[in-house]
C-alpha cells in the first residue's frame, strides 16, 4: 500500500485482505473500505483473497445472475433490486441444492 500525493490510497493486486483491512492507514482514512473487506468473507478467505483476486472475480450477485431480473451492471439505467431489496447472504447454501 502506498499513499499519494492527493490523498489517494495505491493497492497492489497481491494486497491481501486481510492485510488492507487491518492497515493503519486505511483504518483511518478509510474506515468504510476496512469495513466492505471484513465482511466481505471468512478469516481464512481474507487471510488468503487479494484486491486483485476480488477485481477479476465475475459478478456473484443473484440479481445479476437472474436475466429477468433488472441490473445495472448487465444493463446500464435499468435499476438495482440489492439497493433497496434483500442484498445480504446471498450465496447458495449447501442444503438448498436437493429438495429434502
Amino acid at each position: 500500500m502506498e499513499p499519494l500525493p492527493d490523498g489517494g490510497l495505491r493497492l497492489g493486486a497481491a494486497a491481501r485482505n486481510s492485510d488492507v483491512a487491518a492497515h493503519p492507514l486505511v483504518r483511518r482514512n478509510y474506515p468504510v473500505l476496512a469495513q466492505a473487506l471484513l465482511a466481505g468473507a471468512s478469516g481464512q478467505l481474507r487471510n488468503v483473497a487479494t484486491v486483485g483476486g476480488n477485481l477479476m472475480q465475475r459478478t456473484r450477485c443473484v440479481y445479476f445472475q437472474d436475466a429477468s431480473m433488472p441490473c445495472n451492471k448487465r444493463q446500464p439505467g435499468t435499476g438495482c433490486p440489492a439497493v433497496r431489496g434483500y442484498h445480504r447472504d446471498l450465496a447458495i447454501q449447501p442444503h438448498r441444492l436437493l429438495p429434502p
